[in-house]
């Protein structure tokens, strides 16, 4: 495994904490944009919505509380009923077992999904009219290298 720091080279450091902290402001203006534009939402009901940003039909509760790992099911019904209030999910009865629900983001939901993928790429897009194809391609084996052997805590 390559190197955790640059002893030798503190300018190396000092450039990626630079790119960090310019991503790190397009992000924060990308979330407080989002954050505006679903008022009365919290963030954690983002992460809920999120799960249709790929085309899926609709999905248990069971399945989102699987998805999203770390929420409780009376934290998740919470997130659930401010969503459908909201407008961005329906809640509808599961035909197959009328004790259990399914979740499907309404038009609203799929329209705000789309409108913050599309100001995501725009930022992806910025990054990439900077180099050429094949710095593109370095760039995106590097991030996918670094994404592989992140530690995960």
């Amino acid at each position: 495994m390559a190197s955790t720091s640059f002893p030798d080279r503190p300018e190396m450091t000092t450039a990626l904490l630079r790119f960090i902290f310019f991503l790190s402001d397009r992000i924060e203006q990308q979330q407080w944009n989002f954050e505006q534009q679903m008022k009365g939402c919290h963030p954690e009901d983002v992460r809920v919505l999120f799960l249709w940003m790929e085309p899926r039909g609709p999905l248990m509760v069971k399945e989102i509380a699987e998805a999203l790992g770390d929420v409780n099911l009376s934290t998740l019904t919470r997130i659930l009923d401010r969503l459908e209030q909201h407008g961005y999910i329906k809640r509808m009865l599961n035909q197959e077992d009328r004790r259990s629900f399914r979740v499907i983001p309404t038009e609203q939901g799929k329209l705000t999904i789309e409108t913050f993928m599309q100001e995501w790429r725009s930022v992806a897009q910025g990054v990439l009219d900077a180099l050429t194809t094949t710095e593109q391609l370095v760039l995106i084996d590097l991030l996918t290298k670094v994404q592989h052997n992140w530690p995960s805590r």
